[in-house]
């Protein structure tokens, strides 16, 4: 017998966090959503709304209420929940290094600490 090939491997740490978190289709009206977990590639939340997979999305995040950090996602993966809401697996397609960094920085103390 050998070991699955195919397991999953990330770049960087996952974390479970709470912080502020709003999006919204490209040209469209933002919208408030709860982060389940985060990581510098993309982001697990859960929204009132279905967006649609492979849809692009603006997002604006907020860590510890410190400075917005916009970026562009597309929906890698959309679930409808028990509860009528909807599971997003978010890929950032675009963010600075500075807000890729702070959230780096972030998971990575999450980590350190437990």
């Amino acid at each position: 017998m050998h070991e699955n090939s195919l397991s999953e491997k990330r770049l960087f740490n996952r974390s479970s966090v709470e912080c502020e978190l709003s999006v919204g289709p490209l040209n469209m009206t933002m919208l408030p959503a709860s982060v389940i977990n985060i990581s510098a590639s993309g982001i697990y939340c859960v929204s009132s709304r279905s967006i649609g997979e492979l849809s692009r999305i603006n997002i604006v995040l907020r860590i510890n209420g410190g400075e917005d950090i916009p970026a562009r996602s597309v929906v890698i993966r959309e679930e409808e929940l028990a509860d009528g809401s909807y599971g997003l697996g978010l890929f950032f397609t675009r963010i600075s290094e500075r807000g890729r960094k702070i959230i780096i920085q972030y998971t990575s103390d999450i980590e350190s600490t437990g």
